[in-house]
């Protein structure tokens, strides 16, 4: 078999880089030598207009010209191997994409060149700050929850404490002070007990050091200690971890189930089943309560913490369902385990 010619060579790698669909641009100290397809495309150029251009005319920014200068020494680099840069073209002046830019020492022609190649990350940088606005809108949620938990239920209490403890000041009646007294005593009882929920609501420390099932086992015990609600907990995962924002995302939308039951539903008892099976993690949640009305439930609304539950379902890649089941609403949830939702310890 003869050899393919050096000419022969080069328009076959030709060939192959045009069938790119990656912007590429070959240049010799800082002129343009080779220009793919892709390139043509997105510049706007014939291939006549751009070879033997200087890449500081081709890459100049009408609104920014200090980053023009900013992207021209960064192609010019033949050491630079990624780095993340924003384009805006002379003839596109309102499209700005963001690229990633890989330069590669090669040989052309004979010469020493640069091969600069563009990958066009624009979707993916916008949807990093869609979700990046979706976690800083759910952790506003939790700040403003946090603000009302202070403020509607320890609130109250303490000032009564304090009430109870201003008639002590100028109580005579010894019988009426030591009511009073232990009435301040239960009062503050009842703070501790509030303060540590929302404590525990605030930074499950457990989940951090023991995992989701030890941290919900003993927030569900705190409710029942304090006798705030009653719930049956029931659990296959023995100690199973997954990664800290599963397990996170998890605690609070289930935390979140158990508030919705005691504010608005009216129910005295909860059931919350977690199980592990064929890589899907499980919630299954109902109460005693009035529960959801399924037929008309908007999953868009953002009424009774739906929203917020909505919202982490979504941030952690799981689905949920509302099903009527014995006259009781279900609340279901379900989330795929991948590789890169194990715990790493």
């Amino acid at each position: 078999m003869a050899k393919r010619s050096k000419a022969g060579n080069e328009n076959h790698y030709k060939t192959l880089v045009d069938s790119l669909p990656n912007p590429i641009l070959i240049h010799v100290e800082g002129k343009v030598v080779y220009a793919n397809d892709v390139i043509l495309e997105f510049t706007g150029f014939s291939k006549e207009e751009i070879i033997g251009k200087d890449l500081a005319d081709l890459l100049i920014d009408p609104v920014d010209t200090q980053n023009s200068r900013s992207l021209y020494d960064l192609f010019i680099n033949p050491a630079l191997t990624e780095e993340e840069i924003e384009i805006r073209t002379p003839n596109r002046r309102v499209v700005l994409k963001t690229f990633l830019l890989r330069n590669k020492r090669i040989r052309y022609e004979g010469q020493d060149a640069v091969m600069s190649i563009l990958h066009d990350i624009t979707e993916l940088k916008s949807l990093e700050k869609y979700v990046l606005s979706k976690v800083i809108e759910t952790e506003e949620k939790e700040r403003k929850r946090f603000a009302a938990d202070l403020h509607d239920d320890l609130g109250p209490t303490l000032s009564s404490a304090k009430i109870r403890l201003g008639l002590l000041e100028n109580s005579k009646d010894p019988d009426r002070f030591a009511e009073d007294l232990q009435k301040c005593k239960e009062l503050l009882t009842e703070s501790i007990g509030k303060m540590r929920i929302i404590a525990n609501n605030l930074m499950p420390r457990l989940i951090e050091n023991y995992g989701l099932e030890a941290a919900l086992n003993q927030f569900m015990k705190t409710m029942h200690q304090e006798g705030i609600f009653e719930i049956e907990f029931i659990s296959n995962l023995d100690g199973q971890r997954f990664s800290k924002q599963v397990e996170l995302h998890f605690y609070r939308i289930i935390c979140e189930l158990i508030n919705n039951t005691i504010k608005h539903s009216g129910a005295s008892r909860a059931i919350v089943k977690l199980n592990f099976s064929k890589n899907v993690l499980r919630v299954c949640y109902t109460d005693n309560g009035k529960g959801y009305n399924v037929e008309t439930l908007d999953l868009k609304s953002t009424g009774m913490g739906i929203g917020n539950i909505l919202q982490r379902v979504k941030l952690v890649g799981g689905t949920i369902d509302f099903n009527k089941k014995d006259g009781k609403t279900e609340v279901e949830i379900c989330k795929e385990i991948e590789p890169g939702d194990r715990f790493e310890g």
